[in-house]
């Protein structure tokens, strides 16, 4: 909950708009008034529950900081929730306390019989606990704003293609109609993926992709990357991208150039996700499109499921779906320029850019995007090295293993000494800012390293990293702003 909401604003709370008013009596057939003014027992299933409510207030008292609201709906559950059946509320009176603050200003101007939305705890006793996060007045509840997951798509992960239905910008969500469902991922648990097909969900989880949400209307036609988290909530979350689609997504033609026409994506790159590099081909910032000619694959991420990432090499790829912030890159990136890119192949025979890494970088040279040896790959355990190169930007470097200290339990590396003088790609540093930033082009290191994904050619420090001796002429390098961490 504390990273998925921030508090909302208590003004946009109080007023709700006359014409949305006036649009939900006409639509909303009218409910019998709640005519009990005393809760209702304490279901069982509701212990330890942690999630949103949304229903009328039945009876308020502004003073102590509590309310009996009639459950019309339980539409979010968070994960640290432990009720085996947070929905054995819906239609009971409950008692919810603890409102404070600001909050009381809403509570306040809310009267009996109005829908509210509010978060809720279960700490002990027949009554739920406000934790103080949302409080707010909303439509009168109609099923259609609230709908529910079929049971056996919950714990779905993977990608679909939809239809904006609606959108509630105070709580960044939307309403999507699911076309059809494009691809499941690794940790998919739905049973059948396809039972949300022609049917609408909530989806969520726009927080850290607000300049995307506002880009979104209406109407729009989306290709997104989802999870179900909570099995028992029925809201999704976005997991790796969201893009605009023209038209019917599925059905609608792709054009393409004659660059990527040949040959097309080699099987091998199926399920593919992580980093390339390459020049760029073409572009088109408007559509937020580029086609490059690949030079390396440097990065496999943990998620990716392609057998064979680098048979896109020296071939030409499209990448869709670039935007915001980053199209300023495209934009002021030439034909023949070098790029390094994230994709993620979901269908088709281009890739989708999953708005991670997208940046220019020097003219590709093979020293600066090393190969580890087949017979080095799954290696766990420490190495001597000298530092070679430092990229700032990515916090990585690369160094040259001078030698293999030992292996861990758990290496996988048939043979770790093939990689006594060739060079490898290190990082990790995110978490060990001033580590990194102490390290210089020259230094000698001890380091404890894993190669922990099939097919990358990248090392993660996974404990510390010490110097063992210094480069004699240590540069001074100007610190430049790294992009965020994965």
């Amino acid at each position: 909950m504390k990273q998925q909401l921030i508090t909302m604003l208590v003004l946009g709370s109080l007023a709700f708009p006359a014409a949305a008013d006036e649009k939900a009596k006409k639509e909303t057939k009218p409910r019998p008034p709640v005519t009990k003014k005393t809760p209702d027992a304490f279901p069982e299933g509701i212990v330890r529950f942690n999630g949103m409510l949304v229903g009328r207030l039945v009876k308020k008292d502004v003073e102590t900081g509590t309310f009996l609201i009639n459950v019309d709906a339980i539409p979010r559950v968070w994960r640290n929730s432990k009720a085996e059946n947070p929905k054995s509320i819906v239609g009971k009176n409950v008692i919810v306390n603890g409102v404070s603050g600001k909050w009381l200003d809403v509570l306040l101007v809310v009267k009996e019989g109005e829908t509210l939305e509010c978060e809720a705890h279960h700490v002990r006793g027949e009554q739920l606990t406000f934790p103080g996060e949302l409080l707010r007045k909303v439509a009168p509840y109609d099923p259609k704003d609230y709908p529910v997951l079929p049971e056996q798509f919950r714990g779905f992960n993977g990608a679909v293609a939809a239809k904006i239905v609606k959108k509630d910008r105070e709580m960044f969500e939307l309403i999507v109609q699911v076309d059809r469902v494009i691809d499941t991922w690794k940790n998919n648990r739905a049973k059948n993926a396809k039972t949300i097909e022609g049917k609408q969900m909530m989806l969520a989880g726009f927080w850290r992709r607000k300049e995307q949400y506002h880009g979104l209307k209406v109407g729009d036609h989306i290709e997104v990357g989802i999870q179900h988290i909570g099995m028992r909530s029925e809201h999704l979350t976005v997991a790796e991208f969201i893009r605009k689609t023209e038209g019917i997504p599925g059905k609608r033609p792709v054009a393409r150039s004659k660059e990527t026409e040949e040959g097309g994506l080699p099987d091998g790159m199926n399920g593919f996700l992580g980093s390339l590099v390459g020049t760029l081909v073409e572009k088109d910032v408007e559509k937020g499109t580029l086609v490059m000619k690949v030079d390396a694959v440097p990065r496999i991420w943990r998620q990716n499921r392609a057998r064979k990432p680098k048979s896109i090499i020296g071939k030409n790829v499209r990448i869709e779906g670039v935007s915001n912030r980053l199209l300023d890159v495209l934009l002021t990136t030439r034909k023949g320029e070098t790029l390094e890119v994230a994709g993620r192949h979901v269908r088709g025979n281009s890739l989708t850019f999953p708005g991670e890494l997208f940046r220019k970088v020097a003219p590709y040279k093979p020293e600066d995007y090393p190969v580890l040896p087949d017979e080095f790959r799954g290696f766990q355990g420490m190495v001597s090295a000298q530092i070679v190169k430092k990229d700032k930007t990515m916090y990585g470097l690369i160094i040259k293993v001078t030698d293999v200290n030992r292996s861990f339990n758990g290496s996988k590396a048939k043979k770790p000494e093939s990689i006594k003088g060739k060079t490898a790609i290190l990082s990790g540093f995110w978490r060990r800012k001033d580590v990194y930033g102490k390290l210089n082009v020259g230094d000698r290191i001890e380091a404890v390293v894993r190669n922990e994904v099939t097919g990358t050619d990248v090392l993660s420090v996974i404990e510390g990293v010490r110097k063992v001796g210094e480069s004699e002429n240590p540069k001074k390098e100007r610190t430049e702003k790294p992009r965020e961490e994965r």
